[in-house]
């Protein structure tokens, strides 16, 4: 029985096992089969959405690409801006998509189309892409071999410190200039602020032209000649005067032949363009019937070598006749900007010759309504090198010549200080005229330092071995000494502003000067001080440092007078000799062929040349020299005496009188 029931017991056990191993199998089919079965009703709705297209409304591509979740954005590359743009202002502004843009249509039929046109934007992504990372790679390899290159002179100089023996004495030196090469803007900054300028004249006995303002000087370096025209004292003068920087002789040259103008001028400009003098602008003569001084318009050409005077006549845009204005000669663009008008009106506009073409062109300027004109301001051409300029509006290139170096200037342009508003007041502003934009920009620089006291009627000029721009003089009427007498620098990289100290400094100060500078000197004629005309003679101010120091120490005795340098002693002068310039040529200079005429025939003339026919003394030369130094010293010595014994005699005669009238 037992056994029997054990095998009942087993049985039922055994069936229930496999009841229960069927009932778990099947639960898990059937969440299988619910599962695969709402996976393929998700498959059949798509499927289902796709075969039917027209039931639904699909938005264009640009509302999917910038208004849905997922934002595509496109790289686009122009050549005045890098940008991320959609892709609907990509196609607008880049023409050579056009044609691939005409083919789609806005609302799209089927989304195979919008598949291609995805791949096609998505392809010219990779292309610009492609195009950045070149750039990228250029720009970033140029910057590691600039910084490699720095650092190997680093290293090269820090080797040459190594070898270098150091002495004691020489350990500041040494440290100065590592300071100076390892923080160029720093030294150069405090050079700036410590500089000494050295004032001295030059004296010539010679004839010397009539004393004038308004007139204008320019120097011809392979001539060494200064060539000076027009102005005002008690005429108004039209012939040009040059003035040898060898001999320093004046000379009145006449007013030349060809197109020779009926009048003079003053406040005009003269500007070098290929050794010819470009004058333009200025006021004629007084016009009682006008009741009004007109202003010229027209541009003359004058060549120094055959005196010859040429009239352009120019076409294109009007441009008005002005004086007291700013010209430059920039590439082969003769440019103008500001003045006055015949009827007293400053004129804000900047025009352009083409000197090839002759064509006037009246450029535009940004912002040119909110910017005020100035008049009796000074300017300088500042660029790195000579200029290649087919339109101003476009970029420019750099003509490099050998053995010359481009100049350290961050801004280039054309640098324009101080000058008069409409009202008359005086402005201390710092613009430049910056090229290779349309419209030309007109900026104001914000400059740091002592800024200089507003002025007009001054001049500017560039220093190149200390890298600065030099304002002297010039008048505010504000003030109760309206002419001014002191010198400014501006640091150009650094746009800072300080004042110089000047030895030797000048009386008066002047206006409406002329100024030129002439290797590491400004010669400064003419002008007008405190209520008069300027004096005839030449200003030389020393600007190189190592040369004012010297000139310090030899002149320590002449605190209180001016330093003067006579006309006799130029030819041996030691701080003259730096004026004769690399193109000059000694003997096809025809000033100094004739002055060289003029010595010779004093000396054929003088009594040390005289010949006799006497017989010769029997004494030595030296012994006679020596008898007659000693007799000349013996007869100052009698005289002396003589002088003493009167003198005691005098009062001899004194001290008995006074003994007389006390007896009394």
């Amino acid at each position: 029985m037992d056994s029997q029931k054990r095998k009942h017991l087993i049985i039922q056990y055994s069936l229930k096992l496999k009841e229960l191993k069927e009932g778990k199998d099947n639960f898990e089919q059937k969440g299988q089969r619910a599962h695969q079965k709402s996976r393929f009703l998700k498959t059949e709705s798509s499927i289902s959405i796709i075969k039917q297209p027209q039931q639904m409304q699909i938005p264009p591509v640009d509302d999917i690409i910038s208004k849905g979740e997922c934002k595509l954005i496109f790289l686009q590359t122009l050549s005045d801006d890098t940008g991320f743009r959609t892709f609907n202002e990509m196609m607008r502004t880049n023409s050579s998509w056009l044609t691939q843009a005409d083919k789609l249509v806005n609302t799209l039929s089927s989304p195979l189309q919008l598949k291609n046109r995805l791949q096609f934007n998505h392809s010219q992504a990779l292309k610009f892409k492609n195009r950045i990372e070149q750039k990228w790679g250029m720009t970033v390899k140029e910057v590691s071999d600039s910084i490699i290159q720095k650092q190997e002179q680093k290293d090269q100089y820090k080797i040459k410190l190594v070898h270098l023996k150091i002495n004691h004495s020489d350990i500041d030196d040494i440290v100065q200039q590592h300071e100076e090469y390892s923080s160029p803007s720093l030294s150069q900054e405090i050079i700036t602020t410590n500089l000494k300028f050295f004032w001295f004249h030059i004296s010539i006995s010679n004839w010397k032209p009539p004393i004038r303002e308004g007139c204008t000087v320019t120097y011809i370096q392979n001539l060494n000649k200064c060539i000076m025209y027009g102005g005002i004292g008690n005429d108004l003068f039209k012939n040009f005067v040059t003035l040898n920087t060898q001999t320093w002789v004046w000379k009145d040259i006449g007013t030349g032949v060809g197109d020779v103008p009926l009048e003079g001028r003053f406040g005009h400009t003269a500007t070098l363009y290929k050794q010819q003098l470009i004058i333009y602008g200025g006021e004629k003569k007084y016009n009682n019937a006008m009741k009004m001084r007109e202003c010229y318009g027209d541009i003359r050409l004058f060549t120094q070598s055959d005196k010859t005077w040429i009239q352009l006549k120019p076409y294109g845009d009007i441009v008005e006749g002005r004086r007291n204005h700013c010209a430059e000669v920039v590439g082969k663009y003769f440019i103008v900007y500001g003045g006055i008008n015949s009827y007293g009106k400053i004129l804000t506009d900047v025009a352009g010759l083409n000197l090839e073409t002759c064509k006037w062109t009246s450029f535009q300027i940004e912002n040119q309504f909110g910017l005020e004109g100035v008049s009796d301001a000074t300017s300088l051409a500042m660029f790195k090198s000579e200029v290649k300029m087919e339109n101003p509006y476009f970029s420019y290139e750099w003509v490099k010549k050998k053995g010359k170096s481009f100049l350290p200037i961050t801004t280039e342009g054309i640098y324009i200080f101080g000058g008069r508003l409409q009202n008359g007041e005086a402005i201390n502003d710092l613009r430049i005229i910056q090229f290779g934009f349309k419209p030309i920009k007109i900026i104001k620089v914000k400059t740091k330092g002592q800024q200089p006291l507003a002025r007009y009627s001054h001049s500017m000029n560039y220093f190149r071995q200390t890298n600065v721009i030099i304002i002297y003089g010039g008048r505010n009427d504000s003030k109760q000494g309206n002419i001014l007498n002191d010198i400014f620098v501006l640091q150009i990289q650094q746009f800072s502003w300080s004042q110089v100290q000047q030895i030797q400094q000048l009386k008066y100060g002047k206006c409406r000067h002329s100024s030129v500078s002439i290797d590491s000197k400004i010669l400064i004629f003419g002008g007008y001080a405190q209520h008069v005309f300027a004096n005839a003679d030449i200003q030389l101010l020393e600007l190189d440092q190592n040369k004012v120091s010297k000139m310090i120490k030899d002149n320590k005795n002449n605190k209180n007078k001016d330093v003067v340098i006579h006309s006799d002693e130029l030819i041996n002068n030691n701080t003259l000799k730096v004026f004769k310039t690399e193109y000059y040529n000694e003997a096809e200079d025809p000033d100094l062929k004739q002055k060289k005429i003029q010595e010779n025939e004093f000396q054929r003339l003088c009594y040390s040349n005289f010949k006799s026919f006497m017989p010769l003394p029997q004494k030595n030369h030296s012994s006679l020299v020596n008898e007659y130094k000693n007799k000349r010293e013996q007869t100052k010595l009698d005289i002396l005496k003589n002088q003493v014994n009167d003198l005691s005699r005098r009062n001899s005669r004194r001290t008995t009188s006074d003994f007389k009238i006390n007896d009394k």
